[in-house]
């Protein structure tokens, strides 16, 4: 029998080649958590939270989403002007937020009733910086379909990161140790990155720097950060508003029970994702440029998620508290709890992406931009009641239920506007 291939540059091979440092850099993620939840309190932990959720919120907004935009230009020329409208959007964003951080990151800690984290707090802008550094290059790397680059910067952000904070654990630096550890990582990945684009592609991004072109790229895409970017800093507050509400309502330990949680569930749907959503963006975007049919890979997108995320979905659901107990220590059974009412929502999340995808390349980002505004009110509300109740369980699956009704609403709105594009041609 002929052995079959997979041809170079193919859609399978690049994922392949994406979702093996994707599977390193989880594997290491996953293997140091017992370690870490042994060595830090839920309060420390939820410090970590705390710190992540305001850097993550932030980060949408730091690159005005023209990392997004420099995959969909067909002229090679028009993404390197997207590349370097992205890096000086890094570069005055993160300016802005050092400027707002002597006024906003110093109330943080009180506001959030987490004392732990006041010393650090204002480091937060050197994160969105490193962070959108980081994407931008490896956006740039997936436009040129290296994806090997991309592999290798996230195995050392994560290998960097789990380094420092087992060593930090071990030296009982709290914490700080924590998130020490975070930005050691960030640090590395984006460096690592840049290092390797500049050896082979620097002739031709020095060669695309002329401002005319980036002002006129930029204007091109001005939907992206208009929109996209709105659309992007709504869906990340809604993700992590919990964080925030449960850390001021119910105190550091609920906060810290609460990352726990979503660490241990997203570091498998990331082993996908961080794969998937790059190579298939860049895959769908070729697929939309061409006039090809859009909606069948969706479908197929979807339906694989769904099915990959299902048999996982139901042992939480039936086995949470137990296993995270088992794995992370007694005290983390809380966690588990959490886990087993957000694994709907994170699975509809996590099935979401192709339809997330393919709204940014329709541009259909300012419809988006309403449902977003909706979902974050209904998420705060969610958590709102909770406190009211002060019931910190009725917190997380009231919120749960409002990310399984928008992450639904995505997946049939996308199916919807892409069946009716096939049929009519467009």
């Amino acid at each position: 029998m002929r052995r079959r291939v997979v041809p170079p540059g193919s859609f399978r091979a690049n994922m392949v080649i994406r979702m093996s440092g994707t599977a390193v850099a989880q594997v290491i993620i996953l293997a140091v958590s017992p370690l870490l939840t042994r060595l830090f309190t839920p309060e420390e932990f939820g410090a970590l939270g705390v710190f992540m959720s305001l850097t993550f919120v932030a980060t949408t907004l730091v690159t005005l989403r023209y990392d997004q935009a420099l995959m969909l230009p067909k002229e090679a020329e028009d993404a390197a002007a997207l590349f370097w409208a992205a890096l000086l959007s890094v570069g005055l964003v993160s300016a802005c937020m050092l400027l707002a951080s002597a006024v906003f990151f110093r109330l943080a800690p009180e506001l959030l009733r987490v004392q732990d984290v006041s010393g650090w707090v204002v480091l937060v802008p050197l994160s969105i910086f490193l962070q959108g550094l980081h994407a931008t290059l490896t956006s740039w790397s997936v436009r040129r379909k290296k994806f090997a680059r991309a592999s290798v910067s996230q195995v050392l952000r994560a290998g960097s990161m789990s380094g420092v904070q087992l060593g930090a654990g071990i030296w009982k630096a709290g914490s700080r140790g924590l998130i020490g550890g975070m930005l050691a990582g960030d640090a590395l990945a984006a460096l690592s990155a840049g290092w390797l684009i500049g050896r082979a592609d620097w002739k031709f991004l020095k060669g695309s720097l002329a401002w005319r072109r980036i002002r006129c790229v930029a204007r091109q895409y001005r939907d992206f950060p208009l929109f996209s970017g709105a659309c992007a800093f709504l869906y990340s507050l809604s993700r992590h508003v919990p964080m925030f509400l449960l850390a001021a309502l119910f105190g550091p330990a609920v906060a810290g029970f609460y990352a726990v949680a979503v660490r241990v569930l997203q570091a498998p749907m990331n082993f996908v994702l961080n794969s998937l959503r790059q190579v298939l963006f860049q895959k769908a975007s070729e697929v939309f440029n061409q006039g090809g049919d859009t909606y069948a890979l969706f479908k197929r997108a979807t339906a694989g998620l769904l099915g990959i995320a299902a048999l996982p979905a139901l042992l939480l659901l039936v086995f949470g508290p137990r296993l995270f107990a088992f794995a992370l220590g007694g005290q983390w059974r809380v966690a588990g709890e959490y886990a087993r009412w957000m694994t709907p929502w994170l699975v509809l999340g996590f099935a979401s992406v192709p339809g997330q995808l393919f709204i940014q390349i329709c541009r259909k980002q300012e419809k988006l931009l309403v449902r977003n505004v909706a979902y974050v009110l209904f998420m705060i509300a969610a958590i709102l009641a909770g406190g009211w109740r002060r019931d910190a369980l009725l917190a997380v699956a009231l919120s749960s239920l409002v990310g399984v009704l928008y992450h639904a609403g995505i997946i049939l709105w996308a199916a919807g506007f892409l069946r009716q594009g096939r049929a009519t041609g467009t």
